[in-house]
């Protein structure tokens, strides 16, 4: 639903933008796990971008106690801002909602985010200026299953290396990520834990090069729509599907670097 006049204050557009967005936020939220105060600072952190060529789908899973028009009262919400509830909750840590989203996007890059997450003002920004830039990035090529199958006889035999990995560089932007701080995370021995009561003052950066699972966040892998698509949308329903479908896509994709940190993971 589209939020009613007075309760919600929309920010004007400053920006030349066509019709279609070029960027969409699909915002995953549950009130019984993100309260109300952090669900705002997420939607007066979507208003305060200074690139404002977005439009923000925010989805709830499950019926809500409260209407989104409570939850918004007196901010600053992002023109282009559309709110769902589903009928029933799914209690699949948001897949379902992330699906739905990437279904009904109109923008041209889908960017995942928990309600409970911070984007910094110039993350729109930066990642836009990225998406239009130089593409500077390396894209593996696989040969067909059966001359692999050949080459792996040839090189056992003769100890060739004509199955290593060979690169050649990108023609176009496919895959964007950018760096994060992850709020509470301390590190332990060669791996990290999560302190949850340490998260206003202790946090590690996950630059998210290269994509690994448990290195990478949900909010840092920023693809483009039409790959999602392709791949059926957000087809794995796993706890870290994230990790496990971004590596997928990494291995397959240009992956383009944003070596600045634009947002926090709480």
């Amino acid at each position: 639903m589209r939020m009613p006049g007075p309760v919600a204050r929309a920010i004007p557009m400053t920006d030349n933008i066509t019709e279609a967005p070029m960027f969409s936020v699909i915002v995953a939220d549950y009130e019984g796990s993100v309260s109300r105060a952090v669900f705002r600072r997420k939607m007066a952190c979507l208003a305060a971008q200074t690139c404002k060529d977005f439009e923000v789908l925010v989805y709830h899973d499950g019926p809500k106690s409260t209407t989104y028009a409570q939850d918004v009262a007196g901010l600053d919400v992002h023109p282009v801002t559309r709110f769902h509830i589903t009928d029933a909750r799914a209690n699949d840590w948001g897949h379902s909602n992330r699906d739905r989203g990437i279904r009904a996007a109109t923008g041209r890059w889908i960017i995942h985010t928990n309600a409970d997450n911070v984007f910094y003002p110039q993350l729109i920004e930066r990642l836009k200026a990225a998406a239009e830039g130089e593409v500077r990035s390396l894209v593996r090529r696989q040969k067909p299953v059966f001359v692999r199958s050949v080459l792996k006889r040839f090189d056992r035999v003769f100890g060739t290396a004509t199955m290593g990995q060979q690169y050649f560089p990108a023609t176009e932007h496919e895959i964007l990520i950018y760096a994060v701080l992850m709020r509470g995370l301390v590190p332990a021995g060669r791996a990290y834990r999560r302190v949850r009561e340490l998260a206003e003052t202790h946090s590690l950066l996950f630059g998210g090069v290269p994509v690994e699972h448990g290195q990478i966040d949900l909010m840092q892998f920023v693809m483009r729509r039409d790959l999602w698509l392709h791949y059926g949308g957000w087809y794995d329903r796993h706890e870290e599907s994230d990790g496990r479908m971004y590596m997928r896509f990494a291995k397959k994709h240009a992956v383009t670097a944003v070596p600045i940190v634009l947002g926090e993971h709480w």
